[in-house]
Parts: structure tokens; sequence; C-alpha cells
């Protein structure tokens, strides 16, 4: 279990903030756990795209889904939300390997829809959820990602649940995640950069994460790593008076003070 010391920084943060917070984070060096309402279940929002991420990853290293198969983009296809490929013309073909990357990297809505359609629905994302004991960590299978808009959540999880998914991805995952761009939230102030390896660069911090916005709502997860430690977390707002994801509301800030009272405690073992 957590030292007091390290739990009650958290809660600290978390103090007189707005809403609903949770947070769970493990160091998996030393199965030190951090915990918040971390058994309550809360919106995702596009957090959940990592639950697709490794179900197609396994899907991928089971060899039932070949990465480089290509799906054509129709104007059919086009969802409201996040991402540029509703923007793009028609007839453009896509490896499902892109998809993931553009799910990711910009949470694209469009893609996320072109790769669950081509490796199975929610449903199925659902039950390598349950397989890999991770219960609550649910997408909507009802509602589409863009029918998610102003009704139910298109997923949902504990803070628990979300963040014990990093313990299941592979590398090829972990190189995907590394360059997801919002980086406003719990790897704000630490030395992470989401294209230094790109750049042949090596961080002292290197962050595998995937956010997710929605109005009210303000979710941060991920793997972190440095030489000598790791660790998982994930933080999630809900109820947030403000928009919760400019990088002055509540959560993001809130979230980047957590990365920062995690790094500083498991970072430098």
């Amino acid at each position: 279990m957590a030292r007091v010391a390290l739990a009650d920084e958290v809660v600290a943060v978390l103090d007189g903030k707005p809403g609903t917070f949770g947070v769970y984070a493990r160091n998996l060096t030393t199965d030190e756990t951090v915990e918040v309402n971390a058994r309550q279940v809360l919106p995702t929002e596009s957090a959940a795209k990592t639950f697709v991420l490794l179900h197609y990853r396994r899907l991928v290293d089971a060899g039932v889904c070949d990465p480089t198969t290509r799906v054509t983009l129709s104007d059919a296809d086009r969802l409201w939300g996040t991402g540029v490929l509703r923007y793009l013309g028609a007839g453009l073909r896509l490896t499902l390997d892109d998809l993931a990357w553009l799910m990711i990297i910009i949470s694209d809505n469009v893609a996320t829809a072109l790769l669950m359609q081509s490796i199975g629905g929610m449903a199925d994302v659902n039950q390598t959820m349950a397989t890999l004991g991770l219960e609550t960590a649910r997408m909507n299978t009802a509602i589409t990602l863009d029918g998610a808009i102003g009704g139910e959540p298109f997923a949902t999880s504990t803070p628990r649940d979300l963040a014990e998914a990093y313990t299941h991805i592979d590398e090829r995952a972990k190189e995907v995640l590394f360059r997801q761009q919002h980086l406003l939230g719990l790897p704000r102030r630490l030395p992470h950069a989401a294209d230094a390896s790109d750049m042949g660069l090596t961080m002292p911090l290197r962050v595998y994460n995937k956010t997710g916005n929605g109005l009210g709502n303000c979710i941060d997860s991920g793997l972190f790593e440095t030489d000598g430690s790791a660790w998982i977390v994930a933080a999630m707002a809900s109820e947030q008076p403000d928009f919760g994801f400019r990088p002055d509301d509540v959560a993001p800030r809130a979230f980047a003070d957590i990365g920062e009272v995690l790094y500083n405690a498991w970072g430098n073992p």
C-alpha cells in the first residue's frame, strides 16, 4: 500500500476542487499504490481509445488481423468531433495501423470508428477488457462515437481499471501512445516530449498516455517509465464547472500537480 505521505499529497491536490475526481496510481516496481475514489465508475471520454488499441493489438499479435489491410474513407464515414479525417476527401485509403496512429495521436473519431468496424464492435472490446480482468472498462454498445454527444458517455471505467489496462499494452502500442500530442494533464511539467524519439532523443521520462475530454469531463491515463522505475496512473474528473480541457481549467491543472507529485516520489528511485 502507499505510504501515507504520498496519498496525502494527492488528496491535498484535489482538496476543495469542484466536481468528482478519481485517481489510481501503482508503482510497477514496488507495487506501492495510491487510490482516491479509485473504484468509482466515471466517464472515460476518448481515454477509452486505449481499450480499442489494446484489443486491436491483441488481434494483430494473435495473427487474426493484418495491420496493413486498407480501409477506404467515404462521405458516410464523417463524424462530428476530434481529428482530421472528417475534413479530408473521400477515397483516401488507410491501413489499420494508420487508423490506430490517428486514433491515438490526435484522437481522431473517424479513424476510431473505421478501425472498430474492421476489428469488431464495442462489445468485442468489452469482452477483451473482461478477459483481462478489467470488468468496469466498458464501451457503450448502444451508441456511436458521435451519438454520445449530449447523452450517455461513450465509455466508462474506474480509475483503477483504466490505469491497469496499460499493464497489458505491447511494444507497438507503446510506440503509438508515446506520440500522443495532448500533454496538458499528467505529463504537463515533466521531462517528456511526444516527438523526442523521432528526433533521436532519449528523455529522462517516457510517457505512454491517452487523454479524454468532454464538456465537464477530463481524463488522463498512462504508463510512465524512467530508467529505474515505472508506474501506471489514471486521473479522472467529471461534473466540472468549466470546459475541463483548456490549459487553465481546474482538472488539467490538478492532473499536472498529481503527475509532478508521482514523478517526484517514483521517478528517481
